[in-house]
């Protein structure tokens, strides 16, 4: 995980690369749930992602749901089509905050 710009136009962001899974999802978790708590808006980038597995998923929902309750506007963009249908078939895209 790269913090990009913690001040970009307001906001954290932040690129994930790599895959998302059992070695690392928590870590992520946690380090994106800090910045929630300490900016009003968090962009995570995900275009270098290669693969999300369950415990990836489930991240990125305590994320949102960590992010919602703290007030901040987190946003996932930019996923590859192959997270993107992941999310779709979990149904998380409905949930997640996504932009293209």
């Amino acid at each position: 995980m790269t913090v990009l710009d913690p001040e970009a136009r307001g906001a954290a962001e932040v690129e994930l690369g790599g895959d998302i899974d059992v070695t690392n999802a928590s870590a992520i978790g946690d380090q994106l749930c800090e910045l929630a708590s300490k900016h009003p808006t968090v962009v995570v980038v995900c275009t270098q992602v290669t693969f999300v597995e369950s415990r990836g998923l489930a991240m990125m929902a305590r994320v949102q749901r960590f992010a919602d309750e703290a007030g901040c506007e987190l946003t996932w963009r930019e996923l590859p089509l192959h997270v993107h249908r992941t999310l779709h078939v979990s149904g998380l895209d409905d949930y997640l905050r996504i932009e293209a």
